[in-house]
């Protein structure tokens, strides 16, 4: 009779400490993480590409998910901890909700990314590349992206002209009758870029129609809508 007390007792114990670990296994408190890092939040997830997070830059904080950024997704689970290199990542704000982030670096060079985290969508401009120089237009609607390449111990430069409403590069048009390519190939030297208003910039490079090497520098007119 003593014995089967003394089971019952242990039986008892047992199904307490079971509830007691259950309790402790429930959703995880997360603290604030700082600029840049990322919130996880405990919910129930169908998947990873569902995997709902919290990305924190510089006090903005905006919720994520892995398939609405297809891109950068596929870069971060190359990694074993993707979260981690998601974090890791540096993001710069250019307009409201919108981000240029580099990644896949390599020896300077680097992918470019611009982010609208509000309308869940990016754009990829350039990979492996090298950002030089970036200037927003007067009228705070476009932004200019100047990237570098060394090509044959030569930088060469690719300009790209992005509407920072709809996310999407535009046309470039010659403003003047020149026989210049587009500046957004790789194709000559760009030393600088400037808005003049807004519907043009101008752009100083080298003369990619010279023949030799001390190519002389040269002014021309873009329209860029």
């Amino acid at each position: 009779m003593c014995k089967r007390k003394w089971l019952l007792f242990l039986f008892i114990i047992f199904v307490a400490g079971c509830n007691a670990n259950a309790e402790a296994e429930g959703p995880t408190e997360v603290v604030p993480v700082e600029n840049g890092e990322i919130e996880i939040k405990a919910e129930d997830q169908t998947s990873e590409k569902e995997k709902k997070l919290q990305l924190t830059i510089e006090e903005e904080s905006y919720p994520f998910l892995y398939k609405d950024f297809p891109i950068l997704s596929q870069y971060v689970h190359n990694y074993d901890r993707p979260e981690e290199k998601l974090r890791q990542l540096p993001f710069t704000r250019i307009k409201d909700d919108r981000y240029l982030v580099e990644f896949a670096c390599h020896e300077n060079r680097c992918s470019h990314l611009m982010i609208d985290f509000k309308e869940k969508h990016s754009f990829l401009m350039s990979d492996l590349s090298t950002l030089i120089e970036s200037q927003i237009s007067p009228d705070q609607q476009f932004i200019a992206f100047l990237f570098e390449r060394t090509q044959e111990d030569t930088k060469k430069h690719q300009l790209i002209v992005m509407d920072l409403d709809r996310l999407t590069p535009v046309e470039l048009e010659a403003g003047a009758d020149h026989l210049l390519p587009k500046p957004n190939q790789y194709q000559y030297t760009i030393q600088s870029v400037t808005f003049m208003d807004e519907e043009k910039l101008k752009i100083i490079s080298e003369d990619p129609m010279a023949d030799g090497e001390n190519k002389e520098s040269i002014s021309s007119l873009w329209v860029y809508q």
